[in-house]
């Protein structure tokens, strides 16, 4: 198995972001997550202020791995959709200037009929952000809601105009009720980053995060479908419910770690 590449969200740890960058260096991880509307906002930091924050990670070697961009609705919600996509361009070049190569944010729920308005809008939005991701070089990786595989599959083959793709999230693939390695073969194509969550499902159809090897994510056959693939992108470590996230990423990474290994 090729080696992996482990960043964390720092946002997670709930602390001020310079220690939370000394907190994921001594995680196991070797780059970060960072999230530009709330710990780095680009309206607030000067040029200075990004070469300090990049020493910063370098000294403690550390790189920027990708960005997230959390909206206050889902992309692909039609209600104020032009300021939500000039937004999301805007993030797209603030996370340029940070080094990333992926910029993550939420996609919503997905138009099932292809020969609908909406489908068509949704596709019209993508190429749009697309163009913008090929321009600067940062690709737009979408987390999906609770739709099928398949249905974002559909989606995202209309999109021609540049490069959109997937952040990879088993837990939320659990908690939708899917089958994790089958949605990755569907998806596998889009897959720009994955990230490092557990989940167990219910029988109501949802789902609750847990602590990573705890779960209904059966990690070495994951892990060796993304060695298949090949997936050469970070596996990023979040833990957004719990009260140990600063015990439970750095144990998340070493699990996964230990499961490759093996």
């Amino acid at each position: 198995m090729r080696p992996l590449r482990f960043a964390v969200a720092t946002r997670c740890f709930r602390q001020p972001l310079k220690h939370a960058m000394q907190t994921a260096a001594d995680s196991g991880a070797t780059g970060i997550e960072l999230d530009i509307r709330n710990e780095v906002v680009e309206s607030e930091l000067s040029d200075t202020g990004r070469r300090h924050l990049l020493h910063f990670l370098g000294e403690h070697g550390l790189t920027v791995a990708g960005t997230t961009f959390p909206l206050r609705s889902y992309l692909l919600d039609p209600n104020h959709l032009d300021a939500r996509i000039g937004g999301v361009k805007r993030g797209l070049e603030f996370s340029y200037q940070l080094g990333a190569k992926v910029m993550t944010a939420r996609l919503g729920r997905v138009p099932t009929d292809p020969d609908s308005p909406a489908f068509q809008t949704a596709v019209e939005v993508l190429n749009d952000i697309a163009r913008t991701s090929n321009h600067i070089g940062v690709v737009l990786g979408l987390t999906p809601s609770r739709d099928s595989a398949s249905d974002v599959h559909r989606l995202l083959s209309a999109v021609d105009q540049g490069p959109i793709g997937i952040h990879f999230d088993p837990a939320g693939i659990v908690m939708g009720g899917e089958n994790v390695p089958a949605a990755f073969v569907t998806l596998h194509e889009f897959v720009q980053q994955v990230q490092v969550r557990d989940a167990v499902s219910d029988v109501d159809g949802g789902g609750v995060e847990v602590a990573v090897g705890r779960g209904d994510v059966v990690w070495d056959e994951f892990l060796a479908m993304l060695d298949e693939a090949p997936y050469n992108g970070w596996l990023v470590a979040e833990r957004t419910v719990g009260p140990d996230p600063i015990g439970d990423i750095p144990r998340a990474i070493q699990y996964v770690k230990n499961v490759g290994l093996g």
